[in-house]
């Protein structure tokens, strides 16, 4: 008998084992080079990745201000605001899983400005300057936007239009964030590349990186996630926010994308119950429709924000 428990305790230690790794490769603050995929010729960013460089390095030597708030659990998060000539409002951008807003948004930040946008550029947490060690696809990011709003209002007033943009993880982040108790002076949401629910998309890599089945990949994470991180995969997604959504929003996706499937965009702007339209770019990898096509999708955004000013 006593075999039979040291032969459970050595099988529950070596489960505690992995899901502790699971949950860091998963979940956890990276320290990657952000760089480096723009120098990965097998990449689908290394294309593009000269003209990203050029107008990080000119973006990150314009002149900004560092702004700063306090996350709902205490962590200090931290953002760049890019003004605008006598601008009209104000955009804020939401950067994808363990990227920056430097390099997500580099290229279209002369394009929001150019619209008379000032632009801030959060870092998300576990990201750049921001606090933080646990990654949660959304969960907790979503109430980061409420902070980044609330923060805005107090410096500029409640009259002042507000833009929300995300990318990837960034768009789940502020599809999310409709279910939370966003001001009025909330305009409009452009949701580029995101996902549906955290579940979905870590279930998608999974199976298409690894070869693991959903039943066995999602209930051993989520296990992992509430040991480890104090969150649950199944709290938060944006079908379910935006089925109650009254916020005008933009979805943009790349038909190619081999990372978030565009049919995820698919079906978030169909449960969405906002005033919405829906643009996919042909040939487009994941978080490129801009790249790919900006004169069309300049228009595009042009169009969305005069129409929700």
């Amino acid at each position: 008998m006593i075999w039979l428990f040291i032969t459970l305790g050595i099988l529950l230690l070596l489960l505690l084992v992995a899901a502790r790794w699971a949950f860091h490769y998963t979940f956890v603050r990276g320290h990657n080079d952000v760089l480096a995929l723009l120098e990965n010729t097998d990449h689908f960013l290394y294309p593009y990745g000269e003209m990203i460089r050029e107008n990080m390095e000119r973006i990150d030597r314009s002149p900004h201000t560092i702004h700063t708030v306090t996350s709902f659990d205490g962590l200090k998060l931290s953002a760049r605001l890019y003004p605008a000539e006598n601008a009209r409002g104000t955009v804020l951008v939401f950067h994808g899983y363990r990227s920056t807003a430097l390099r997500d948004y580099a290229c279209a930040v002369d394009m929001y400005r150019g619209f008379g946008f000032d632009v801030l550029m959060v870092e998300q947490r576990c990201s750049g300057e921001s606090e933080g060690r646990v990654i949660t696809f959304g969960i907790r990011e979503r109430h980061d936007v409420l902070s980044w709003v609330a923060y805005l209002n107090e410096q500029y007033g409640t009259d002042r239009p507000l833009f929300l943009s995300g990318l990837s993880m960034g768009a789940a982040t502020v599809m999310m964030a409709t279910a939370l108790p966003l001001p009025p002076n909330v305009r409009g949401i452009v949701a580029d590349s995101g996902f549906t629910t955290p579940a979905d998309i870590i279930g998608t890599v999974a199976k298409r990186d690894f070869h693991l089945p959903r039943w066995l990949t999602l209930p051993f994470l989520n296990m992992s996630a509430h040991l480890f991180g104090g969150f649950g995969l199944y709290e938060a997604n944006a079908l379910d926010a935006l089925k109650g959504n009254a916020i005008p929003m933009l979805f943009i996706h790349g038909e190619a994308d081999s990372f978030v499937p565009c049919d995820m965009s698919r079906r978030a702007f169909a449960v969405c119950a906002a005033e919405k339209r829906l643009i996919t770019v042909p040939n487009a990898e994941h978080g490129c429709g801009y790249l790919v096509d900006p004169e069309r999708l300049s228009a595009v955004l042009g169009e969305f924000f005069e129409e929700n000013m």
